[in-house]
């Protein structure tokens, strides 16, 4: 088998589209098929089930989807480990929540290529409990999180930044004025949320429900914008830092709800295997991303100081 058809595989097994994987990969469609039925005949089993427009993983499928995550994982450690020649060079995974791929990490991205252009990235965005168990897992190298402060024995965790969180409303909301607003108040309201969502809502919604109350329906969205866009038309509420709607606010187009919740902060967390080899590469991409990460902040908490 080539591990070029087992990436293949993972890439159709994680999204359940060959349209998806193969945007994914860079490959046509085509050329993605292509590498399955090969991977089909080997095995002499198929790996999916086409059910229309719809595909899923047959039995066989599934059980080759923990082989296949080791088998590539191993030649990506073999990339790493194997050079030695003082620079940088193979493949890392990297994973990171929605807005950190697109607001932290580009620039993190950049420098690697102007530093250590010998080091090839590919980048996961996921929900932050799926991307803790591809890290726990070895799927992963390394991941960024925007999320609950990350304690468990096998992961080592280094908070970059901590910010607290706050309620945002269209500033005609029926609470947008009120002085304090009780977790139970939130009762029946709508929430846009992230596709990829990760735990920090739970501390809300765990107030809520702490004071009898639930939220009404979940809007899902894969970006922030476009969960900004949605609360200014009043689709419903969400929950954001008060850096990522600074504008917005200054101009009046968001409200924040003084709603105050226990322990509603998010941690950017940078998170590893605690037996995961700092290889050279590794070890510079993690300094990188932790530089500009840390260094934004700074920078936007001077601008809130002087305006």
């Amino acid at each position: 088998m080539e591990l070029r058809n087992l990436s293949t595989f993972l890439a159709v097994a994680k999204t359940l589209s060959f349209t998806r994987a193969a945007e994914e990969l860079n490959y046509a469609q085509s050329s993605l098929s292509a590498q399955i039925q090969v991977l089909e005949r080997e095995l002499g089993s198929p790996l999916f089930e086409r059910l229309g427009k719809r595909i899923t993983l047959t039995e066989s499928g599934r059980r080759l989807v923990g082989y296949a995550e080791r088998l590539v994982n191993l030649e990506r450690e073999a990339l790493n480990s194997v050079p030695d020649a003082g620079e940088p060079a193979g493949v890392l995974a990297v994973g990171a929540c929605e807005w950190l791929c697109a607001d932290l990490l580009p620039r993190t991205l950049q420098g690697m290529r102007e530093h250590h252009p010998n080091v090839r990235l590919t980048i996961q965005p996921d929900a932050c409990s799926r991307l803790l168990t591809a890290v726990t897992t070895g799927v992963l190298d390394v991941a960024f999180l925007a999320d609950k402060r990350v304690r468990l024995p096998e992961v080592a965790t280094e908070v970059l930044r901590s910010e607290s969180l706050i309620v945002i409303a269209p500033p005609d909301h029926r609470l947008a004025r009120r002085k304090r607003v009780r977790p139970e108040e939130l009762a029946g309201e709508d929430f846009v949320v992230p596709r990829l969502a990760c735990t920090y809502l739970d501390a809300l919604f765990a107030a809520m429900a702490a004071a009898g109350a639930s939220p009404g329906p979940l809007v899902e969205f894969g970006s922030v914008e476009a969960i900004k866009r949605c609360v200014e038309a009043g689709v419903g509420l969400a929950v954001t830092t008060r850096t990522a709607v600074r504008v917005e606010l200054e101009e009046g187009r968001l409200a924040e709800l003084a709603c105050a919740v226990p322990e509603f902060r998010q941690h950017i967390q940078v998170i590893r295997h605690r037996d995961k080899w700092l290889s050279p590469a590794l070890s510079a991409f993690i300094e990188i991303a932790k530089r500009e990460i840390v260094e934004r902040g700074q920078r936007r908490a001077a601008a809130r100081r002087s305006a």
